[in-house]
């Protein structure tokens, strides 16, 4: 459990509860054994670390511009802040009333570090879904590495919190720890094929009545009724959102990549128009070819019934069975 979730009976932060909250944040960071490097790939690692350098670069910049206020305030209120005199009137040259420029204060100072912690994670799990066009609990990370920002109306719980989150610093391999936790012990290449299989899986079985929206008969297995379109008008081909969760599997069948596709393949978002309803892909060693039918169906031959077993076997799952007028491989 986080520490969002540790903080009772108020979500808020409590004076009380502040200094065990923040030993608990400080152990999580100290225990994270850093096995990262091995489950990410290189590409992934070097995106890491330019993120890693500008947050930072921008971390000690907002820390440093509030030490710089901070002193800027103490020499102003020094000079002009007469016991008698109304509050904050030592602000005059800093922030100048009606003054259009920037209204810089220590607690919007802190905010913006804040947010700045919030966003490192953010980009880092937008990263990894868009690579891998995976889930990843952003929400769930920032409770586990972060405690919550009181609201407004809480003024001294936000007052502490912000103090606190203006010396965090967070590092790249605690957040894909979390990521990759997310995951359930897979690298985000496996997640990746997993959530692949699971849309592929979802598209060609029927939730009411739990049978295939497939079969095999030979080489070829027939995606039944809704998998394609026909514009009588236009005169073109087009494939429907389930035939568009099969097709990445295919291409991986073949390639043994994620996000690689053969040559002539569909590519994504598989959202073209074709004008005849044969695709052949030569040079291919398992597929052969895409066919689709007026009435939504869309055939794909395999250059094997072996080949053909094993992607209902790999990608389509369920344990489905041969009917009787099926021809066994």
């Amino acid at each position: 459990m986080g520490a969002a979730g540790k903080m009772r009976p108020s979500p808020w932060i409590h004076k009380e509860h502040f200094e065990d909250e923040v030993m608990n944040i400080l152990e999580k960071f100290a225990a994270v054994e850093i096995k990262v490097d091995a489950r990410i790939s290189e590409q992934d690692k070097q995106f890491c670390e330019r993120q890693q350098a500008a947050y930072t670069a921008a971390l000690c910049g907002f820390q440093e511009l509030t030490f710089f206020w901070e002193d800027m305030l103490s020499a102003q209120k020094a000079l002009l802040g007469e016991p008698d005199s109304p509050p904050r009137t030592y602000n005059q040259y800093l922030v100048p009333e009606g003054d259009d420029g920037p209204k810089i204060t220590i607690q919007r100072l802190r905010v913006q570090i804040d947010t700045l912690h919030r966003r490192f994670i953010q980009k880092l799990a937008g990263y990894f879904q868009s690579a891998y066009n995976v889930k990843v609990d952003e929400k769930k990370i920032v409770s586990e590495l972060l405690l919550p920002r009181p609201p407004k109306s809480k003024k001294q719980d936000l007052k502490e919190y912000l103090l606190w989150v203006s010396s965090v610093q967070l590092h790249y391999e605690d957040i894909v720890v979390h990521i990759l936790s997310c995951f359930d012990g897979r690298t985000p290449s496996e997640q990746s094929l997993q959530e692949l299989c699971r849309r592929c899986n979802e598209a060609v079985w029927c939730n009411y009545t739990h049978k295939a929206k497939f079969e095999r008969k030979y080489a070829i297995i027939s995606f039944l009724n809704s998998f394609c379109s026909f514009r009588n008008d236009k005169e073109y081909w087009t494939f429907t959102n389930s035939m568009k969760a099969i097709l990445p599997c295919a291409a991986h069948f073949e390639t043994g990549a994620l996000n690689e596709y053969p040559a002539f393949f569909p590519s994504p978002p598989f959202d073209g128009t074709y004008g005849c309803n044969q695709l052949d892909f030569p040079g291919c060693e398992k597929l052969v070819q895409l066919r689709l039918f007026k009435n939504g169906r869309v055939d794909i031959r395999f250059s094997s019934e072996d080949y053909a077993d094993q992607f209902i076997n790999a990608y389509l799952g369920r344990g489905y069975q041969k009917s009787a007028g099926e021809v066994m491989a």
